[in-house]
């Protein structure tokens, strides 16, 4: 084994599992945010509210789930015992507004979150919360919301890691537990034992504060003034004039086994906080609590004190006295001591309910009602009843959830609740409505963090609480045997007769007081779905992958335990729906568009087009295809016919098609001009440009069609809506200058962009207060959108819409001499364009006229500055310096003044400086983009707006020429200078003049763009000019070809000529009707009114299926033959080649390329549309890249853009497979298997076979057109696209189980299937101890079943003796079984049972040796089991081995067409822990015993073992190596001696011998091997077998070569063999991380470390953490060892190098003395064998 070796480690999917969450107002004073913390991720929301459409159709609500929340009514959560006058449902006949997620930023930090409370300090004026967050082992980081930049900045930082605190302690991990006092004094941190680290705040509103905090100080508070030990919870207590804090210790712990002597030990201390004193004082204490008490709950006013939650008891503790202690269970009697007894409630003892306090969650839903998530998923709602500040009783019901004790329902029904979740987090949510949602004002919103992959936001109403007064005493209901609940809750109405005898007045009552529940409901407004707590994770490959390579996995998670569980499964890549594929011959396809146009009919003399507001659903008419020299035309829909004769032009290549004077008019732009075609085909309009120019880009946005040419000058032109025509428009000088390098056109349709004078006048009170607030300051005085109002923008959109509406009103009126009358005046108006630069366009609309137009034009320049002008005047509202340095943040430079402009004029500065006027915008700037030698630019840009109708943002996408994409998210800002300048004036002006002032800067956009971070790394580039050999290969192979096939069409017969002749004619008199149907108004009036119902009646044939189609793989330009139809559902078929022999065709010679692309004529690349936009895609807006990597951007109801690359699994045409006796097209040789298999163009595609997808076209040549699945919510088994890959979650187990937590989940290659390891829970009694009475039970049942009796003096095994009744509460365990699950509908289609209390420990997919199979090895599942009956029964464990086959599937379900195979089963005496393979024999392990047994169909005989030392948990095979890792003893590398005997034998021992190793495998590379393995707290060991190292004493011992923190714990290790050969291992951990490892070479390694060593002192983490602490492992698990820096963290490189800006990328590189390129080439490299999903 060669040294060194280096591995590289990244994560390639971040943490998911929500563990803590809070709500603050973090954003902006007054909002509702939510901080959520995931691993080491924090994530921040908003919660937003977001119009709901009862009735509105969608492609979403077309499925009728109730469970689509995209769009649709909230999902209602009835409770069973929920009367319908109580529901909430959304259906309340009007359109309402439902709370909604809305994602606002995502940070990674460099160490797990512990737990994070908000806090208020006296620094800043606003009510602005600042966030604090702890982290291990004892830190604390202070952190707020920069408004500037929309990212957090750290305030503070606090270390308490000091040697002078820590103790020692049996504890290895800290909880680091932080609560904040709630009127926000200071916060207190639980660091060491009984230590708590106070860190005052300053007082609000105190302006004299110079910090947010004052200096902390640590309290132990075990002196002997407070004398506390052992601290379970604490939380602060409100209402107290110092903070006051609740301690819940134990003083002397004790345990089951201590009962008699100890039960009550568990205390409760009130403690004072003197924060000028730095000390405590105790106020109170409540001893002699139950000894299993563990969480604290503070209850509000005016109810107060707390409640304990303990495993069987839950009590009241108030002003030092305990006031009830509800039992939970008959149980709970023997925990309580006889001081006690007093105080118990045993009203809730029927439930039989035992808690886990550290797996439940509660909340406060109302003063006197608690709602409670047990660990098993059951919610229950506590409700406080009592006098005053005395409670006598605690009601416990359940609302959700099931009990295999008392639920009836069969085992095997499926279920999933909507709130019954596995809770990790609960948080209250503080919310503002507005009038529109007066509504959801007396609803309290939760949201619930969940540990098996749903965290749910809630609201919570109460329909009786608006009955009972506020504040009233009775809101604690009176409960003594003189006074009825009822009465306080219902009213008299419904009170009991009371002449009825005591005892039915007591039943009666009794069911009666039940009823306080059913005057709650629980609504489901959001959910986020999560991909953890993980227990388990395998790889298999997808249903869709039909290339067979090893490119298209998919990753299969177990979420969850034995009592809720779900499989994930994710991609990485988006993987489309093929709907169809078709083979384009002839010359290379460069581009595709779809279109639609409305049909117009002339009615009255007026042509007026048919209803616009169904565009949403209207199907595409034309789809043109580009090639390198001409341009074909088909008719869209559900069959596809192309055109032989339209108004397009054919005779060369298509730049651009898109839709003017809406949807009634196509615009094509081709190298030599325009066209105009109506929705016949009939040319309308041509336009040819001045010669010696060639169009070489085109951005079409109704009404403006925007031209860039070679020369670099732009041309503008403006459809009339009047006349149905183009005309030029004067642009100013600065677009003739041949300084633009890309250019845009957008539309805000939402009216989302505002000016600085809009924003300022929604925001004048925030404006004055912010200005005098700042001081002066920069930073202080920065606003951005989420201080203004929002309804402002849907005013202004109502506004423009009734402006629109006057405008087609006035238009329906105009006759048709307006017509003749714009005739002249268009040509009038052709002649003396250069003279009407300064003069309105007579074509302008009204808006446009007075400034407000909602059209903008991007255009940047060549040295970097992108311009947004505000169309028709082209005057420019802003503008940003050097966009090609693609910075964090991209921010409005101030304009220079224009020339000649006075600026001392009292009529104010100019408002918007038009370019014409003469502005350089390139004044002091003319260095290369990127640097130079970079070899990158931005290629295209595009400014959209994503979200849909209810949300909507502003985001602008860039392309760089070497394939890199930049995603920006567009927020309002309005800058300190013109918020200062505005503040100063309005308390200057009088009240009266204020409306006359105007401001510099009043026009210009208040805006700023933030770039989204995301990790798709498409940097190639080399990319154009591979293509351009491509191109050239391409076309001099179908040159060959096309000639070739002339003798082809010798052969067709006379009938297929006739045939052909038969459709030209059919076509010309169609054509000929078309003609005479279209009227532009020159017909009379009677002629005109006599062709509209043959029009009407013909219109839907001529748009469709009227033309003949014409698609022969043999045809050319000069003659074609007809064809069917090709409907867009099915694939085309070949036609058959056998009949005509072709000659070979000739090689393309490599050499002669190079000076063939300079010289030959090929489509311009570089020019290419590579960004299209898509108004619905799956449910989504979203954006297509095409290029090398593919990828799609769209942004979901979390309001976030996400970036995912984008995969279509089809193959190469047959006609471009690789050449063989038949003659084909060498797909080699025409340069077609290019990586990645890019596609070219792409569009999108409405039809009814294909509703709302995409069309593509592959480099290869083949068109595919497909479509997203409609995404419903991913927990009910759809896919979900707004998350961090594409998800989806299928439930396993039955409406009481879920998964095993052991067993998880594997793939079976051959059958392409998944098994799933599925538990459901049963109750669990010990067996009779007995012996004689278990053998009279035994005697007795044998006579009854007729059976032998056992022999005397036989002694019964445990596992055959009756249960023991003993409890009316028997514990719950999980009783497991096989699934086998369907990989296409995941449903489960086969499924075995085990054994009572036979619990599943491992479960494999191994090859093994068998003879019926081919190649001598054959995938076989094993599962490997344990039976668990208790500490005093011997356990005993079996083997089980699976095989899929295939069956005739049941009718009308054809997915059942598997079976599970029980091929062999045997019993172990011991549990088997571990299944593996080595050389087609099996490896197992019982306990420390490993053996190895060869299969041989149906037995299983041993052949070698070996004695390990305690308990092995993975044994992973390679050859004749076998690698083990125990769970006490470390790792162990055995060889396989196969001579006789056949043995294991110990090569060498990790020489420490105590690292809990939790699963290990193989890395590697060529000929290099390491050994990788993982401990149980979240670290990777990298390990190496070199017997030559003197080190190693011959091989004995195996050398440590790096270590690698993950942040959490390590479920599974899988290694993968990527498509070049490399071995990449796949770790997955407990919070939902995937980290992925490969070996990389020596020179990388060092290039890339040097790099990232210099990131960890230069760049400033958030939260002021240590990235390098963070990835190191702990000292001792190093057995004192130095680290080896052998393992490269690429979580600091990859998020530089993919969305860092070009400046910060070029710093660090030219810092470690190499280029940018060369770093990306390496990354790139890297991550392309890491890109197997």
């Amino acid at each position: 084994m060669r040294d060194p070796v280096y591995t590289y480690c990244r994560e390639v999917l971040p943490p998911s599992v929500v563990e803590r969450a809070v709500s603050l107002s973090f954003t902006r004073p007054g909002a509702s945010n939510l901080a959520v913390a995931r691993g080491n991720v924090l994530e921040l929301y908003e919660i937003g509210l977001v119009l709901n459409k009862v009735g509105s159709g969608g492609d979403e609500e077309g499925l009728g789930d109730q469970y689509q929340y995209r769009d649709t009514g909230a999902e209602e959560f009835d409770l069973p015992m929920l009367r319908e006058e109580h529901t909430t449902s959304g259906a309340r006949g009007k359109d309402t507004k439902k709370p909604q997620l809305q994602l606002v930023g995502r940070w990674s930090l460099h160490g797990k979150i512990m737990d994070l409370q908000p806090v208020q300090h006296g620094k800043t004026r606003v009510a602005v919360d600042q966030l604090l967050l702890s982290f291990a082992e004892a830190k604390m980081s202070l952190v707020s919301f920069d408004t500037a930049s929309q990212s957090i900045t750290t305030e503070s930082i606090h270390y308490y890691e000091h040697e002078s605190l820590k103790q020692r302690t049996l504890y290895e991990h800290q909880k680091c537990e932080l609560r904040a006092d709630p009127d926000g004094r200071c916060a207190a941190l639980h660091v060491y034992d009984d230590q708590l680290a106070i860190l005052p705040f300053a007082v609000p509103g105190d302006a004299r504060a110079v910090k947010p905090y004052a200096d902390s100080f640590v309290v132990n508070m075990r002196n002997a003034d407070v004398g506390v030990r052992n601290i379970h919870d604490f939380v602060f207590l409100s209402g107290y004039l110092e903070p006051t804090l609740a301690l819940l210790h134990e003083q002397e712990p004790t345990w089951p086994g201590r009962m008699e002597e100890e039960r009550d030990s568990c205390t409760v201390t009130i403690v004072s906080l003197d924060l000028t004193r730095s000390s405590v004082s105790v106020l109170s204490a409540t001893p002699r609590l139950p000894y299993d008490c563990s969480l604290l709950l503070p209850i509000p006013e005016p109810v107060g004190g707390v409640l304990v939650l303990g495993s069987n008891t839950i009590t009241h503790v108030a002003n030092g006295t305990i006031s009830c202690i509800s039992l939970l269970n008959h149980a709970a009697k023997h925990g309580i001591g006889s001081s006690m007894q007093n105080y118990i409630d045993d009203t809730n003892v029927d439930l039989e309910l035992v808690l886990n306090p550290h797996g439940s969650e509660c909340a406060v839903a109302s003063p006197n009602t608690v709602i409670l998530w047990t660990q098993h998923g059951r919610v229950f709602l506590l409700r406080l009843a009592g006098n005053g500040r005395l409670i006598k009783r605690i009601v416990a019901k359940q609302i959700a959830g099931t009990d295999i004790r008392k639920d009836p329902r069969s085992l095997s029904a499926p279920s999933w609740d909507d709130i019954a979740i596995l809770p990790s987090c609960v948080a209250k949510m503080r919310i503002v409505y507005d009038e529109e949602s007066a509504d959801l004002s007396d609803e309290q919103l939760l949201f619930v963090g969940g540990n098996s992959g749903r965290s749910l936001l809630l609201g919570i109403r109460d329909s009786h609480a608006s009955a009972r007064t506020a504040g009233s005493a009775d809101q604690v209901l009176p409960l003594d045997d003189e006074v009825d609940i009822d009465t306080d809750v219902y009213g008299d109405s419904i009170a009991p007769n009371r002449s009825q005898t005591n005892g039915n007045a007591s039943n009666e009552r009794s069911s009666r007081s039940d009823r306080w529940a059913e005057s709650f409901s629980i609504t489901v407004y959001d959910e986020i779905v999560g991909t953890g707590t993980m227990c388990g994770m395998d790889i298999g490959a997808a249903a869709a992958n039909a290339t067979g390579n090893m490119d298209n996995l998919e990753l299969v998670t177990c979420l969850g335990n034995e009592w809720r569980g779900s499989l994930c499964v994710q991609q990485r890549h988006v993987v489309p729906e093929i709907v169809a594929s078709f083979d384009l011959p002839g010359e290379p396809v460069r581009g595709v568009w779809t279109v639609r146009c409305l049909r117009e009919y002339n009615i009255g003399g007026v042509m007026q087009a048919q209803d616009s507001a169904t565009l949403v659903d209207l199907n595409d008419t034309f789809m043109v295809v580009t090639r390198d020299n001409s341009t074909s035309v088909f008719a869209a829909g559900d069959e596809l016919h192309e055109l032989e004769r339209t108004g397009f032009y054919s005779s060369g290549p298509t730049i651009d098609v898109g839709e003017v004077l809406g949807y009634t008019r196509v615009v094509q732009v081709h190298a030599q001009g325009l066209r105009i075609i109506n929705a016949s085909g009939r040319e309308v309009q041509s336009i040819g440009f001045d010669e010696g120019q060639q169009a070489v880009f085109a951005e079409i946005a109704d009404p403006y069609v925007l031209v860039r040419m070679q020369s670099g000058d732009a041309v503008v032109f403006e459809a009339s809506s009047d006349s149905g025509q183009l005309r030029e428009m004067p642009v100013p000088s600065f677009f003739a200058g041949g300084d633009i390098v890309a250019v845009s056109l957008f539309e805000d349709v939402n009216h989302v962009l505002s000016t600085n004078k809009e924003w300022a006048e929604r925001n004048k009170d925030t404006l004055t207060d912010q200005a005098h607030a700042s001081g002066g300051q920069q930073h202080d005085g920065d606003f951005d959108s989420l201080y203004a109002d929002a309804s402002a923008s849907r005013k202004r959109k109502r506004a423009q819409n009734q402006d629109v509406d006057r405008r087609r009103s006035r238009r329906k009126h105009e006759g048709d001499e307006f017509d003749d009358l714009y005739d002249e005046a268009d040509a009038d108006a052709e002649g003396s364009v250069e003279n009407q630069g300064d003069h309105d366009d007579d074509g302008a609309r009204p808006e446009d006229v007075r400034g407000d137009s909602p059209m903008f034009l991007l255009a940047l320049t060549a040295s970097g500055d992108l311009n947004i002008l505000r169309m028709p005047q082209f005057g420019q509202v802003w503008m940003t310096l050097r966009l090609d340095n693609l910075a964090d943040t991209l921010s409005a430079t101030h304009k220079v003044e224009a020339p000649g402009s006075d600026s001392d004029s009292d009529d104010g500065a100019a408002l918007v400086t038009p370019l014409s006027a003469g502005l350089d915008l390139n004044y002091g700037r003319n260095s290369h983009i990127f640097g130079a030698g970079s070899g990158r630019r931005i290629d295209q840009l595009r400014l959209v707006q994503l979200g849909g109708d209810n949300i909507s943002d502003t985001h602008l996408i860039i392309l760089t020429t070497a394939g890199e994409i930049a995603v920006y998210r567009a927020f309002e800002y309005c800058t300190h200078e013109y918020a200062v300048q505005r503040a100063a004036a309005a308390s200057q002006a009088k009240p009266t003049a204020d409306a006359e002032l105007q401001f510099a800067g009043d026009d210009e956009l208040a805006l700023r763009f933030v770039r989204i971070q995301h990790d798709v790394l498409a940097y190639n580039p080399e990319y154009q000019h591979k293509v351009r050999r491509v191109q050239i290969k391409q076309a001099r192979a179908f040159a060959d070809w096309k000639e070739r096939s002339k003798e082809k069409r010798a052969f067709k017969t006379q009938e297929q000529q006739e045939a052909h002749k038969r459709a030209q004619e059919k076509q010309k008199r169609e054509e000929e009707m078309a003609e005479a149907d279209w009227s532009d108004g020159s017909e009379d009036e009677a002629a005109a009114d006599a062709k509209v119902g043959n029009a009407e009646n013909n219109t839907a044939e001529a748009t469709t299926t009227s033309v003949e189609a014409v698609d022969d793989i043999y045809a050319d330009d000069s003659t074609q033959d007809a064809a069917a139809a090709v409907p867009a559902s099915q694939p085309q078929e070949e036609t058959p080649l056998e009949t005509y022999s072709e000659p070979e065709a000739p090689a393309v010679n490599d050499d002669e390329l190079d000076d063939d692309l300079d010289g030959m004529q090929v489509y311009p690349l570089e020019h290419t549309r590579k960004i299209s936009v898509l108004d619905n895609l799956g449910g989504y807006q979203a954006v297509l890249v095409a290029g090398m990597r593919p990828v799609v951007v769209l942004v979901g109801s979390k309001r976030y853009a996400r970036v995912h690359p984008m995969r279509l699994p089809v193959r190469l045409p047959p006609s471009l497979q690789p050449a063989d006796s038949t003659g084909k097209i060498d797909a080699v040789e025409a340069g077609l298997l290019t990586e990645c298999r890019p596609l070219v163009a792409m569009a999108r595609f409405h039809s009814n076979a294909c509703a709302h997808g995409v069309v593509a076209v592959t480099q290869a040549g083949t068109l595919v057109i497909s479509r997203l699945p409609v995404s419903v919510r991913a927990a009910r088994g759809g896919i979900e696209f707004d998350s961090a890959w594409p998800v989806r979650c299928i439930p396993v187990g039955t409406i009481h189980g879920g998964v095993s937590t052991q067993g998880g989940a594997t793939y079976h290659a051959a059958s392409g299937s998944y098994l799933v390891a599925a538990a459901t829970p049963s109750q669990f009694y010990i067996r009779e101890p007995n012996p004689e009475i278990a053998f009279r039970d035994a005697k007795e049942a044998a006579d009854a079943g007729g059976r032998p009796a056992p022999l005397p003096r036989t002694v019964i095994p445990e596992y055959q003796r009756k249960d023991l009744h003993t409890t009316s509460a028997p514990p719950l365990v999980a009783r497991h079984s096989i699934d086998l699950l369907s990989p296409v509908t995941w449903e489960t289609i086969d499924s075995h049972t085990l054994d009572e209390h036979e619990h599943i420990a491992v479960m494999r997919t191994l090859e093994l040796d068998s003879a019926q199979a081919e190649g001598g090895r054959r995938a076989l599942v094993c599962v490997g089991t344990g039976f668990v009956l208790g500490e005093d029964v011997m356990t005993r464990g079996r083997v089980y081995v699976f095989d899929v086959v295939d069956v005739v599937p049941q009718p009308g379900r054809p997915q059942t067409n598997r079976r599970l195979k029980l091929l062999y089963t045997e019993e172990i005496h011991g549990t088997v822990t571990t299944l593996g393979e080595l050389r087609g024999s099996l490896v197992m392990s019982e306990g420390s015993k490993l053996f190895v047994r060869a299969f041989g169909g149906d037995t299983l005989t041993s052949f070698a073992f070996l004695d390990c030392q305690a308990w092995v948990r993975a044994a992973v095979g390679m050859r004749n190596f076998l690698l083990i890792a125990d769970a006490n003893a470390g790792l162990s590398f055995v060889g396989l001696q196969e001579e006789n005997p056949a043995r294991l034998q110990v090569l060498g021992r990790d020489p420490h011998a105590s690292l809990p190793v939790e699963c290990a495998d193989f890395l590697v590379m060529g000929t290099q091997l390491q050994l990788l393995a993982a401990d149980t707290y979240g670290n990777l060991h990298v390990y190496a077998y070199a017997p030559r190292d003197m080190q190693s004493f011959g091989g004995q011992r195996l050398l440590r070569r790096g270590e690698f923190g993950l942040g959490a714990r390590a479920v599974s290790l899988r290694r993968v063999v990527a498509a070049d050969g490399r071995h990449v291992c796949v770790v997955g951990t407990a919070t939902g991380s995937v980290h992925v490892l490969a070996l990389v070479p020596e020179t990388t390694f060092k290039r890339l470390h040097r790099i990232s060593a210099q990131l960890v002192h230069g760049v400033p983490p958030l939260a002021g953490l240590n990235p390098r602490e963070f990835r190191a492992v702990p000292l001792r698990l190093r057995q004192n060892q130095a680290p080896r820096r052998t393992v490269l963290d690429a979580d600091l490189l990859v998020p530089l190098y993919a969305h860092g800006p070009s400046t910060r990328q070029r710093d660090a590189a030219q810092r470690n003395g190499t280029t940018v390129d060369r770093v990306l080439r390496d990354i790139s490299a890297t991550e392309r064998v890491l890109n197997l999903f």
